[in-house]
Formats: C-alpha cells, structure tokens, sequence
C-alpha cells in the first residue's frame, strides 16, 4: 500500500510539472554597475556592455520604442507557424512593455511610443529582435519538459532621453518550453511567454541600478 501510494504521490508531482508553463531560467549573480563589458551578467544577461552608470531612481518614466524586426527571419507562407510568428512580431513591443511594467520595482512609469522622446528624466529602451522561432507543437506535446520550445533572442539598449546617450547595450535571449497541457501550447501561447520573460529581463536590469 505505501508503494503504491508514493508512485500515485510521483505521478501527481509530475503532473503538475508537466502542466506549468516554463521559461528557461539561469543563476543569478551579483550586477556590477561598473562601465565595462560582461558575460552571464547579473540577473541572468547573457551580453552586457554599460557604457555609462546611471540611477534608476533619477528617472521617473521608461518609454519603449518599436522593436527593429525587419531583419528578422520568418517562416514562409506556406508554414504553419507563419500567421503566429509575424503576429508576435507585430505586437513584440507591447508584450514586452506590459512585462517590463508589471515587473520593475522602480517607481518610473513605463509606456509605449512610436518616436524618441527628448524629456528629462526619461530613459527609452530600443533594440531589434535578432531570432524569434516558436518551436514545435509536437515536440512541446510529445516530449514535454522543454522539449520543442519556443526561443527568442534580442538586442537591446537604454538610452537617456535629454542627451540621446546610450547608458547600456545588451544581448539577451530566452526560451519558452510551454506545457504539455492543453496540447503543448501553441506556437502563440510560447513565443508570448518568451518575449514576456525578455520584458521582465528589462525590469531586472532597470531596477539593477
């Protein structure tokens, strides 16, 4: 009777795993401010380069400007994940901005804008988005814990509004494995989640000065 009730224990603990979506995640190291050029830089930035230090806490407002996705490679028309992926690249600015809002603990507004302000104590974050490949279906379905995941990958900077400085540049990139419930998650449902986390890299970073 105990067998049997800690392998039904083990299959409901799998179970719950197995329905969570997940963003992959990385170890946190101390955030060195320092001007100077990184690797697997503070809460988890694969690229930093900080041009010039700055405090977060200066600025009362973080405008985030249309994301550069002409250079980014997209399925043909004939694929399925066509309509998805320039979807998500359509919107990719406004998902990450609603993250980038919900996580950042400084007290600056965050909001969207199709042009560069020039206001003071504002700082705009701009980049282009280098890789977004949403995965695959059957893979999220059949294999399950990461399997056929999402990925995306950008190239970003925080730039000081009044001066046109850029403080920081950063490379960053993230994978979203989705859920085998529900059928894996769409190819929608996954590049969102990987975008999402890229939205809260950008608070983590923010809130690192």
């Amino acid at each position: 009777m105990r067998m049997r009730n800690a392998v039904l224990v083990s299959f409901a603990v799998l179970a719950v795993i197995a329905s969570t979506p997940s963003v992959e995640a990385r170890g946190k190291k101390s955030a060195s401010t320092a001007p100077g050029s990184y690797k697997e830089w503070g809460p988890d930035i694969d690229e930093m380069t900080i041009k010039k230090s700055f405090h977060i806490s200066d600025y009362d407002r973080v405008v985030v400007l249309p994301f550069d996705t002409s250079d980014t490679q997209q399925p043909g028309r004939d694929e399925d994940s066509h309509t998805d992926v320039k979807n998500a690249l359509s919107g990719f600015s406004g998902t990450l901005t609603e993250a980038l809002r919900k996580e950042l603990k400084a007290t600056a507004k965050v909001d969207q804008q199709s042009s560069a302000p020039k206001s003071s104590k504002t700082l705009i974050v701009r980049g282009k988005v280098d890789e977004i490949d949403p995965g695959s279906r059957a893979g999220r379905y059949w294999g399950g814990f990461g399997a056929g995941g999402a990925h995306t990958k950008i190239t970003g900077e925080i730039v000081d509004a009044s001066s046109g400085a850029v403080l920081l540049r950063f490379e960053q990139s993230r994978r979203s494995g989705g859920t085998t419930k529900f059928g894996g998650g769409t190819d929608k449902q996954v590049m969102r989640d990987s975008i999402h986390a890229l939205g809260q890299d950008v608070a983590h970073i923010l809130d690192s000065f």
